[in-house]
């Protein structure tokens, strides 16, 4: 039986602009998010660097302040495919959500919160989704600064435990890969 190789997806990741929520340090988890004024020419900037690529696809969380970067990416909505999933959300923080950091005890949280391990599990299934529908394209993911670490991870074949080794998204960062 011959093995046939599979296609790779030429991936660019890239986080959201900042957003209100950023800045106000709250926990944004699914809450959709307002991009500043910052966060907004943030995703100017990356669309002229990005001009020079081809996408065939756009693939993104589904909350407004990914969506609203993609469309600031694109000047407007992109000319190719283009699907928003839940699947790409970033962790859900359950009743924490909307709170500041400061205020939320993150070494005891409530039973409704998305955990490290679910959001890594997540991310892996998303991978496998993106190998699954989008092999052998160029392709654009814009997500959240969690998720994608989680992804990446999967990406290098790193375990939970190494996830510290994946460095964290600036807002509007993109990172290049073959999956």
């Amino acid at each position: 039986m011959m093995h046939t190789p599979t296609k790779k997806i030429c991936l660019c990741v890239v986080r959201h602009g900042e957003t209100e929520e950023n800045i106000s340090r709250i926990l944004q988890g699914h809450l959709p998010g307002r991009l500043t004024p910052l966060g907004r020419e943030q995703a100017l900037r990356l669309r002229d660097r990005l001009q020079t690529h081809a996408f065939e696809a756009v693939v993104s969380s589904d909350l407004q302040r990914a969506t609203d970067t993609v469309r600031l990416l694109f000047n407007g909505e992109p000319q190719m495919p283009w699907e928003a999933s839940p699947l790409f959300r970033e962790i859900d923080w359950g009743s924490l959500t909307g709170t500041r950091i400061a205020d939320a005890d993150l070494q005891h949280l409530p039973p409704d919160v998305e955990t490290r391990q679910q959001l890594f599990n997540r991310a892996g299934r998303a991978l496998a989704y993106l190998r699954e529908h989008y092999a052998g394209t160029t392709l654009l993911l814009v997500s959240h600064g969690l998720f994608l670490r989680s992804l990446l991870a999967h990406a290098q074949h790193l375990p939970i435990s190494a996830l510290h080794r994946v460095p964290h998204l600036a807002n509007c960062e993109a990172r290049w890969m073959e999956v």
